[in-house]
């Protein structure tokens, strides 16, 4: 999965069509807007929130999100490290 790095401030911009991709490989289907929401807003270590997009989404965002694969959205370091582990990366 190719990140471009963000050399503003060390933040990576990926394609939403990737992420979507790595949460249904995550889930064993294709992710409906609130399981999307749910798994980017995904849990981190000793219970605190690791927000993929660096905030919590709604369902809602997560539906216009859905229609739009191609744009370049900003990766939360953390987040970005969240999904490669469940890759293999």
């Amino acid at each position: 999965m190719a990140a471009a790095p963000n050399n503003n401030n060390g933040e990576s911009k990926m394609m939403l069509g990737f992420i979507v991709r790595r949460c249904a490989a995550d889930l064993g289907h294709n992710p409906t807007p609130e399981e999307f929401a749910t798994w980017a807003n995904g849990n981190g270590r000793r219970g605190n929130r690791l927000c993929l997009f660096g905030k919590e989404i709604s369902s809602a965002a997560a539906k216009v999100m859905f229609s739009q694969p191609g744009r370049l959205v900003t990766v939360n370091p953390e987040g970005l490290a969240r999904i490669w582990k469940g890759s293999g990366q």
